[in-house]
C-alpha cells in the first residue's frame, strides 16, 4: 500500500529533538503509551526512536475512535508494539481500562518505565499495581482530574495544564469542532439551530465563543456557574444541538429516555471517550463512527468526540505540532534531566521556551 503521509516536515518537532540530542540511556527504558494513532504521533515516535528508544520496548495503546489503520501499520513496521483491540461497543472507559491492564501485562516486572498517557487511566493502572515508573507525561485535563487525588510516587508532567496547550490549542479544537458540527448540520438539513455547550472550561468557553462569533444562538451550561437540571435546561431553552465539553457524564440513561423535545436533538461530544452522554446504552453494534439514534435523539459520531473521524490528520500538522512537541519533548526532557519531585509537576519551562521561541 502506497503511503499517503503528508510532506509537512514538522520543523518545530525537529527543533525540539535537536535541542536534546540523542541518548544511549533511553534504550534501557520501556516507553509505555496511550495515544491517538495519527500522523503527528507517528512523527513523534520516529523522533523518539532516533533519540534512542528501542522500538521493541515502545508499547503503544491506541483508542478505537482516534486510530488510523495506516498509521498503525507504519508504527508496526518500525518495530513498535501497537495494541489496538477491536471496539466491542461497550462503554469506552470500561473497555479502555481493560486495555490498559493488557498493556501492563506486557511490561516485565522490574522494567524501568516511562509512561506517555492520554486520559490518565494507563498511569492509574500502573499506580494501583505498584509498578516501578521513572516518570510519566499526561496530556489531558480529564486525565489530570483523574490523577490529582492519587498517591503517586513518581513525577507526572502535566501537559494538559501547560500555558501552551491551554491558550493555543483550545481555540484550534473549538474551530475544528465548529466546522465539523456546521458540516454535519448542513448534511442533515438542520436549519437555524440553537446550540447548548455543556462544560465551560477552556475548550467549552472557546466553542461557545466561536459559535457566538458565527451568529448562532448559543447557550452555556456549567454547574460551577450555578446551573442545575440539564434535561430541564435543554427543554426550556429549546436548543436542538447539545455539545458535551465537560469531561464527565452529563446525562443519565433514564434522563434521555424521559426527555421530551418537539424538535430532533443532536448530542455532540468534544471530550475524550464517550462518557458525556449514555450512548453505550443505546448501541446495537460496534461500528465506531456511526450515529446512534434513539427516538428523536441522535448521538453524533457514536458519542465519540466529533473532532475524530478516523482520518490520519484531524487538526492540521501546523496546528497540532506544538502539542506533539509538548508530549515528545517532555519525554526526552525527563530522560536528559531526571525529575525528582513526586506527583503532578508542571511542563519544564525550558521546553515551553523552546517551543514558543
Amino acid at each position: 500500500m502506497k503511503s499517503t503521509i503528508s510532506p509537512y516536515p514538522y520543523p518545530l518537532l525537529e527543533k525540539v529533538f535537536n535541542h536534546y540530542g540523542q541518548s544511549v540511556t533511553a534504550a534501557n527504558f520501556y516507553l509505555v503509551c496511550c495515544q491517538h494513532l495519527l500522523e503527528p504521533q507517528l512523527k513523534m515516535f520516529e523522533h523518539l526512536i532516533a533519540f534512542g528508544f528501542d522500538p521493541e520496548k515502545i508499547i503503544v495503546l491506541g483508542k478505537a475512535y482516534s486510530s488510523n489503520q495506516e498509521i498503525i501499520s507504519l508504527l508496526t513496521s518500525k518495530g513498535v508494539n501497537v495494541l489496538q483491540p477491536p471496539f466491542s461497543g461497550t462503554a469506552f472507559d470500561e473497555e479502555h481500562r481493560n486495555n490498559c491492564q493488557k498493556v501492563l501485562d506486557l511490561v516485565p516486572q522490574g522494567a524501568r518505565v516511562i509512561i506517555l498517557d492520554d486520559g490518565g487511566e494507563l498511569i492509574k493502572v500502573f499506580v494501583e499495581n505498584n509498578r516501578k515508573v521513572l516518570f510519566a507525561v499526561e496530556q489531558t485535563s480529564s486525565g489530570f482530574r483523574k490523577l490529582e487525588n492519587e498517591q503517586i510516587k513518581f513525577p507526572v508532567i502535566n501537559v494538559a495544564r501547560s500555558a501552551t496547550k491551554l491558550v493555543q490549542e483550545s481555540p484550534l479544537v473549538a474551530r475544528l469542532c465548529f466546522e465539523r458540527i456546521k458540516d454535519y448540520l448542513t448534511e442533515k438539513k438542520v436549519f437555524n439551530p440553537a446550540v447548548l455547550v455543556v462544560g465551560l472550561g477552556a475548550i467549552g468557553e472557546a466553542i461557545l465563543e466561536v459559535f457566538k462569533q458565527a451568529g448562532f444562538r448559543v447557550e452555556g451550561f456549567d454547574i460551577k456557574h450555578g446551573h442545575k437540571e440539564l434535561p430541564t435546561f435543554i427543554t426550556k431553552t429549546g436548543v436542538n444541538i447539545v455539545v458535551g465539553a465537560s469531561g464527565f457524564p452529563v446525562l443519565e440513561k433514564s434522563e434521555v429516555e424521559a426527555m421530551v423535545s418537539a424538535n430532533p436533538l443532536y448530542f455532540v461530544s468534544v471530550s475524550s471517550s464517550d462518557r458525556e452522554f449514555p450512548v453505550a446504552n443505546f448501541r446495537q453494534g460496534n461500528t465506531v463512527h456511526q450515529d446512534i439514534v434513539y427516538k428523536n435523539i441522535t448521538f453524533v459520531n457514536n458519542g465519540f468526540p466529533i473532532t475524530f473521524k478516523g482520518n490520519k490528520i484531524e487538526l492540521t500538522p501546523v496546528e497540532i505540532e506544538k502539542t506533539i512537541c509538548l508530549l515528545g519533548g517532555s519525554v526526552v526532557h525527563g530522560v536528559v534531566f531526571p525529575l525528582e519531585q513526586k506527583g503532578i509537576v508542571e511542563v519544564p519551562k525550558a521546553l515551553e521556551d523552546i517551543i514558543n521561541s
